[in-house]
Formats: structure tokens, sequence, C-alpha cells
């Protein structure tokens, strides 16, 4: 493919520009999908399955406008760290495909928008969400760089879950939803704990390289998996406790626990042999699926009075 780089007279062509765009943001799928699937779980447990159509699909845009300004950016200021690492050093600009220049007009247009479209929903909404995105892009910028901090680079990734609930709450109610705060925090622990274990440990190497003192740098391989239980036991333990409190029906903690079941007996219990990569990679996928079908089953559970 070629290079999407800068013109001669120092110009930027706009077809490129705007064929940069797709590149750039489907190279960052997963995690724009996973924050805008978390904005709309909040919508529909805020609106109990039925929120206003046009609200719901506003805020979902906003977050995932504000997402891909966020990650984009990661990818133009970790471009080094990306070269190195042999699961980043194909996204686009790391392998050259697109240029830190062409990069620029995704981040500041996708920003811009989010933060518009959430500033047409409700005042709450708009300063949430430009909380959020002030908060991700220090957690990147070179000077302050909140991903070099010990604990902290965990703490905000997984602050998305409750980031999101939060504006997906606000944008519907233009209040607070405690189904919908209550669902973002539990996941966001879940995400905090699995994190070392999945994610993190497959950036060790360029960590390490870079100063990156992350929990899946730091832990052995058996702390990780044990935190990563740990993020399992706490749904498992949590909603069979909360869910009536919470307006939930009983679907919740029979589904949890027993979705729980499959994940540490098919998904777990292989990574305490050690670390192999394609356990890994299969428990991700495993870890996926359950995460979305444990979000699906919330849905129903505050739809459906029993």
């Amino acid at each position: 493919m070629a290079t999407l780089s800068t013109d001669k007279d120092h110009g930027l062509d706009l077809a490129k520009v705007l064929s940069a765009f797709p590149i750039l943001l489907w190279a960052r799928r997963e995690a724009l999908f996973m924050l805008a699937w978390c904005t709309t779980i909040a919508v529909l447990v805020t609106g109990r399955g039925f929120p206003n159509p046009s609200l719901s699909v506003l805020v979902v845009l906003s977050t995932f406008f504000v997402g891909a300004s966020v990650y984009v950016y990661n990818d133009v200021v970790d471009v080094e760290m990306d070269r190195v690492s042999e699961y980043h050093k194909y996204r686009p600009i790391a392998s050259g495909r697109v240029t830190k220049a062409y990069a620029w007009p995704t981040i500041i247009a996708s920003g811009v928008t989010g933060l518009l479209i959430s500033l047409a929903i409700n005042p709450q909404t708009f300063l949430v969400t430009s909380a959020w995105l002030i908060l991700f892009t220090i957690y990147t910028h070179p000077s302050i760089r909140l991903k070099k901090r010990f604990i902290v680079k965990e703490m905000v990734v997984s602050s998305a879950w409750p980031f999101c609930s939060l504006i997906g709450s606000l944008a519907v109610t233009g209040g607070i939803s405690i189904q919908a705060i209550f669902s973002g925090l539990l996941f966001g622990i879940f995400i905090f704990l699995v994190q070392p274990a999945l994610v993190d440990t497959l950036d060790i190497y360029q960590d390490s390289l870079f100063g990156i003192r992350s929990l899946g740098r730091i832990l052995s391989w058996r702390r990780k998996v044990q935190m990563f239980v740990l993020g399992v036991l706490v749904l498992m333990t949590v909603t069979p406790l909360t869910y009536a409190r919470m307006g939930f029906n009983v679907i919740l903690p029979i589904s949890v626990v027993a979705f729980s079941l499959v994940l540490l007996r098919w998904g777990i219990y292989p990574l305490t042999s050690g670390f192999e990569l394609s356990s890994v990679m299969r428990t991700r996928k495993m870890m996926y699926v359950y995460f979305v079908g444990l979000q699906v089953i919330l849905i129903v559970s505050s739809i459906i009075i029993l």
C-alpha cells in the first residue's frame, strides 16, 4: 500500500487525508467498538431497554469520535514503541502506511466532532466527555505521560467504562442512573484486574525499553493469572449480592455465575500451567465473548421484571 505522506510543498492532500481516516480507525477497531458498546449498554440500561433513539445514537457517536481522537493520538506519540512491538508494528503509523502529518487531521476532527456532539446533547454530557478527553490525552502526552506511572496506567485505561457509563446516563436522562454507574464501575474493576494478563503481557518488551512500569511487566505470570481470577470472582460475588438493590432481576446473577464458571474452567485454567501465547490469545477471545455476553444479559435483566 502506498504511504500517505506529505507533499513536497509541505501541504496535505485532501484525498489522502480522507483515505487515512478509515485506515487509522480500522487499526483501533477493537478499542473503538468496546467504547461504543459500553456507551450503548449504558443508554439501554438507563432507558430500561427503550432510551430516546436520537440521543442514544448521538452519545454513542460522541464517545466513538472522542475515542478515535485519543487512540490515534496515542499511535502518533507511541510510534517508536509500536515499531519494536511484535503485536503493534503493523499499525498504520508504525508501519509507515500513514505519516504523523496525515494522522493529525483525524485526531483534531474526531475530537472536535465528538465534543460538539456531546455539547448538542446537554452541558453535563459535554463536561464529562471533555474531562474524559483531557484525561486520556495527558495519559499519552509526552510531558505528563500518565502511561509511565505504576498502576495509574491500568487505572486510566479501565476508567473508560465508568466514564462511558456516566456519559450515557447523562445523555439519556440529564442525571445519573445508578444501574448504569454500577455496571460501569463493576466492569471497570474487572478490566483493571484482567489487563495485566491479557493486555500488558503482550507489551512487556517495548514497555521495558521505554520505561513503562505496567503491572504486566512487574508482576509474575502467576500473579497476573491470580488477578484475572480475582476479576471473575468479583463479578461472581458482587452481582448476586447487589442485583436486587440495583434494580436488576435474578437472570443477571445466574448468568454471571454460569458464564464465569465456563471462563474459569476453559479460559483461565489453561493459563495456570505457564505463559503460552496461543493459550493467551485463545483466552482473550473467550474473555471478549464473556464480557459482551454478560452486558447483553445486563440489558435483559434491566428490562424484564420477575
